[in-house]
């Protein structure tokens, strides 16, 4: 029997407030056995812990993605010493993040974005736990940063949901990043992305949901959720020519090398 891990998902959001028990049980029903639930803000963490709490399963990170630096009035340093003690309220916390750079509506809090960003890469390499980088409309951006930061603070981490260019890719895995691949593999318009699939090392990528949004085909439009986690998956073993048990394995190890606090 092979054990998948759901390395992205929110599942503290409302979408599944009503039914979170029924989710889980889904998921382990489809060989889902780990699940990390992803922070966005500084807001609803409290929440997240009690996630992590309730589901023996179940881990998190805590951090601010861009598009919410806005609502954030901490200064840099401060934020920085907040992100550090949030990691050592609970074992269970076990990354940074989401951060990163989104231009996909504004620019307006473009230097905030960034500033927050090196936040979470310097504290990553401070204390050797993995950044999770949401990057959308900034690739040039992300590409700098992550050529010109990552060696001087020495952080680790990975790219969610990877649909950019290989030269991102290059970059991202010549830091030591990893990437993770989410339901948009499975999209009839996935051609590039598939090659890049390819051209991911074997031991550096891994595999999520980004639930509840990205469901892969054929539940496209609908809410996801971690059992759906299995096509996309199976999607990635078409193209690296493997069998889903053995890359549910290489994924899975993938994802408790990156996240060295995950126990199994």
């Amino acid at each position: 029997m092979f054990e998948i891990v759901d390395s992205h998902c929110h599942l503290d959001f409302k979408d599944f407030e009503n039914d979170l028990d029924k989710i889980i049980l889904r998921a382990e029903e489809k060989n889902v056995n780990h699940f990390l639930t992803i922070s966005i803000n500084l807001e609803n963490f409290p929440k997240i812990l009690k996630l992590t709490n309730k589901y023996k399963n179940v881990w998190c990170t805590t951090g601010i993605h861009p598009n919410n630096v806005g609502m954030e009035t901490k200064k840099c340093e401060d934020l920085f010493d907040t992100l550090k003690k949030n990691l050592q309220l609970n074992d269970k916390v076990v990354g940074l993040g989401e951060t990163g750079l989104d231009f996909y509506r504004s620019r307006e809090f473009e230097e905030k974005q960034i500033d927050y960003f090196e936040v979470h890469l310097n504290l990553s390499g401070e204390k050797k736990i993995p950044t999770v980088i949401h990057t959308r409309n900034a690739e040039d951006e992300t590409k700098e940063i992550l050529r010109s930061k990552v060696k001087i603070y020495n952080s680790i981490g990975l790219i969610h949901c990877f649909t950019g260019s290989k030269e991102l890719a290059r970059i991202a895995l010549d830091n030591g990043f990893y990437l993770s691949i989410s339901g948009v593999i499975t999209f009839n318009n996935s051609h590039d992305l598939k090659k890049i699939v390819k051209y991911i090392p074997n031991d550096r990528i891994l595999v999520e949901t980004d639930a509840p949004y990205l469901a892969p085909r054929p539940f496209r439009g609908k809410r996801n959720e971690p059992s759906l986690v299995a096509h996309t998956l199976e999607e990635i073993a078409k193209i690296k020519k493997k069998e889903i048990s053995e890359m549910a394995m290489i994924t899975t190890k993938n994802f408790f090398n990156l996240f060295g606090k995950v126990k199994n």
